[in-house]
């Protein structure tokens, strides 16, 4: 049953793609005429791209002095919003993290934390351990040298 009515789902997502593509080519340029005109249209759009920016290229020149600096302006304004936005969604994630962590809630990462963190204790622990023997061989050979002889 369960097989029959996944056939049918097919047959119907097939019987779809069919009318979907008949629709597409039904809409599509007629012939050589149709991508011409097509093209047409294209070119005229960029011929017509082309001539506004001759025909504005003066203007643009002429008011250059105030919209280099307007230009300049907007986009230091815009880098710093969106670095600020940036710092502050930064901020405000590791505040979130640092919340959820101790309060007992493992956030991810956190395993790569205590890790670090039984790792330098256990550092500590051996070069408190190394310094202590350091420490009895440096009194025993200062003892040494004070009373060779003895």
């Amino acid at each position: 049953m369960a097989e029959q009515a996944a056939g049918d789902v097919q047959d119907q997502g097939r019987e779809h793609a069919q009318t979907l593509v008949q629709k597409l080519k039904s809409h599509r340029p007629a012939g050589p005429l149709g991508w011409a005109v097509l093209l047409g249209v294209g070119g005229i759009v960029s011929v017509g791209s082309v001539i506004g920016l001759i025909l504005l290229t003066p203007v643009f020149i002429f008011f250059s002095p105030i919209l280099v600096p307007l230009g300049l302006i907007f986009f230091l304004c815009t880098a710093g919003l969106v670095a600020a936005a940036g710092t502050a969604l930064a901020a405000g994630s590791a505040i979130v993290w640092l919340y959820k962590y101790f309060k007992g809630r493992p956030p991810p990462g956190s395993d790569q934390i205590d890790h670090a963190m039984s790792r330098l204790h256990d550092t500590a622990e051996h070069v408190k351990h190394k310094a202590l023997d350091l420490g009895g061989q440096t009194q025993a050979s200062v003892q040494e040298a004070a009373a060779p002889g003895a």
